[in-house]
């Protein structure tokens, strides 16, 4: 898969979050600090790390199950602030299913785990 092309377009290009690896049941994507992802007091913003958990797992969903699948429901801890770096984000199935799906994101800044998130998506092809 060309992981340049099908971002194309999309809000991942504009905030940095590049797809580096997609293959059935794992996914993993990277995104480059800058000062324009941080809140005022410095760190890294929770929506973009968000962002980056439900962008990952949607496109894993979409590329290698069957049918169209998009976040219903994102529930993410933050376990340590981010505020320099290189952000990681892989993740991996908890439950996979034909109408819905449950991921577990781990967002790692400097090998440290920072923060996890786990997502529901749903198949809207079978709704």
């Amino acid at each position: 898969m060309d992981n340049k092309n099908f971002l194309d377009g999309t809000f991942d290009p504009f905030i940095g979050h590049e797809i580096i690896e997609i293959k059935e049941n794992y996914v993993k994507s990277s995104l480059e600090v800058k000062d324009f992802h941080k809140q005022p007091m410095g760190m890294v913003h929770g929506g973009v790390i968000d962002t980056m958990a439900e962008a990952a797992i949607s496109y894993a969903a979409y590329f290698t199950q069957a049918g169209t699948w998009v976040g219903v429901n994102n529930n993410t801890d933050f376990i340590k602030g981010i505020t320099e770096g290189i952000i990681i984000c892989e993740a991996t199935p908890i439950k996979l299913g034909k109408r819905s799906q449950i991921w577990e994101a781990k967002l790692y800044n400097n090998d440290v785990e920072c923060a996890r998130s786990t997502v529901r998506l749903t198949n809207i092809d079978r709704s």
